[in-house]
């Protein structure tokens, strides 16, 4: 089993109906190839997490990156995993506008995360670096820079 993280920004033209556009092709390829994962929208940005088989998670990665809707595609966290993060999703999808409850939500998800013992040994390094994204990412918002 492998996974891969990464992160890029959306396109300016890449709004919600595209991206539910997206969501939906992406779910049936998945299902149809045991890929799961969770995507993460926020203030422009994307941050994705997949796991499967490793020449499938690959061979996505390789379209994802050829993709027009999105530029500055960087990969963060690449490797074996044990078990699934997210085996019961064939794509988790967030998309956090401005600050909300489903936002606070994450941030105390992230928040214990780290604080509690899911950073264990047991903790796959994918896994733990795309949490860690997603707290900087929240936390590091125009929006919650102005509430500080």
């Amino acid at each position: 089993m492998f996974s891969l993280v990464y992160r890029s920004r959306a396109t300016a033209n890449f709004g919600n109906n595209k991206i539910a556009e997206m969501l939906n092709k992406a779910r049936v390829f998945n299902s149809k190839n045991g890929i799961t994962g969770c995507l993460l929208y926020y203030n422009g940005q994307f941050i994705q997490y997949i796991e499967g088989n490793h020449l499938k998670v690959l061979s996505l990665f390789d379209k994802i990156k050829a993709d027009k809707r999105h530029n500055n595609v960087e990969i963060l966290s690449h490797g074996k995993i044990n078990s699934r993060e997210f085996k019961d999703w064939s794509m988790a999808y967030e998309n956090f506008m401005g600050d909300n409850d489903e936002l606070q939500y994450v941030k105390l998800l992230t928040g214990d995360y780290f604080e509690g013992s899911n950073t264990s040994e047991q903790s796959q390094a994918p896994s733990v670096y795309f949490w860690k994204t997603v707290k900087q990412l929240i936390y590091n918002s125009p929006s919650e820079q102005l509430t500080k």
